[in-house]
């Protein structure tokens, strides 16, 4: 393990023991696998970047006092695999610090600062909450209860969206990767333009199908309009990583796919016998985000046809 890793686990280990916090409480807080903090700690092993920047938001000043920082970092929503690549988010950062040029960004501090809105802890929100949020965008929208909603044609205030085969701004090598090399581990991206975030630009992959650009830009509204605090994007080590909400990144992708697809019209659907394949023809979306949908919503023993009876004594 090498000095900056050992530096980290070791002021872990410290706060942890000091907080009287158990291994899985920590895992609780910080995202973090039970057994990979486990691994980590016994010295079995090395953290990822994704698990370093983690660790790093945990410390706190704990870990500026013992000259463990970030090198660079930038705020940002986006949508990716949990674990992206390094070079991945080193190319959605080129793109980020790119996109702010070209529209330019109200507050050129505001990525070294941790104080933007939106660092709040974020309220858990029930399944019937999230419905109703969603029930309300649609009726903002003039949708009917049980129309198709073509999320692409959404616009909300002060959100520009900008789709990558569009964009000028990026350099040969950047385009290359986020168009290509890793286009399917990243989604979309969405760029705060102002401390107060009421200007954004969102970076849209258009290489993805049309159905997972809808949810996907919907996510990305969902992640703006419900004010979730922005993802650190961060280099240190000589590697790229940043940080993952799973509780937000559930409620926007629960957000977009109840958006997409209204709860009253996937009842009906399946009460129906209507296959996901139909459903998804109907509502612009792929079979998966349907099935999603379904199982939700708790109806996947009735779309599957499974039978209940209770046996004659």
């Amino acid at each position: 393990m090498g000095n900056f890793e050992e530096k980290l686990i070791r002021a872990v280990i410290e706060k942890r023991n000091r907080l009287g916090l158990s291994i899985r409480a920590l895992s609780a807080q910080v995202g973090i696998s039970f057994s990979t903090l486990a691994r980590l700690e016994r010295a079995a092993g090395l953290p990822d970047n994704n698990s370093k920047i983690r660790l790093l938001e945990w410390l706190g000043d704990d870990a500026q006092d013992l000259g463990l920082d970030f090198e660079r970092a930038a705020f940002v929503h986006f949508r990716a695999l949990k674990n992206v690549q390094s070079g991945t988010v080193q190319a959605l950062l080129k793109a980020a610090d790119c996109l702010k040029d070209e529209f330019g960004n109200d507050d050129h501090d505001a990525d070294a600062s941790g104080s933007l809105i939106g660092e709040e802890p974020y309220p858990e929100l029930s399944k019937d909450q999230l419905e109703e949020i969603a029930g309300n965008f649609r009726r903002d929208l003039d949708i009917g209860a049980e129309d198709p909603l073509d999320s692409l044609r959404v616009s909300v205030e002060g959100v520009r969206v900008v789709k990558l085969t569009d964009s000028e701004c990026f350099d040969a090598r950047t385009m290359r990767k986020l168009r290509h090399e890793a286009f399917s581990e990243w989604s979309a991206m969405s760029v705060p333009l102002d401390r107060v975030m009421t200007r954004w630009v969102v970076l849209l992959n258009d290489c993805h199908t049309v159905e997972r650009q809808r949810v996907t830009l919907l996510e990305e509204y969902w992640h703006i309009l419900m004010g979730h605090k922005l993802t650190k994007v961060a280099k240190l080590s000589e590697a790229y990583g940043r940080t993952y909400d799973q509780a937000e990144e559930h409620d926007a992708y629960y957000l977009a796919s109840a958006s997409l697809l209204p709860r009253k019209a996937v009842r009906d659907s399946v009460s129906k016998g209507c296959s996901a394949a139909d459903i998804a023809k109907c509502f612009g979306t792929s079979p998966e985000l349907v099935e999603y949908r379904i199982k939700r919503l708790g109806l996947w023993r009735e779309h599957i046809g499974k039978k209940v009876a209770l046996a004659k004594r």
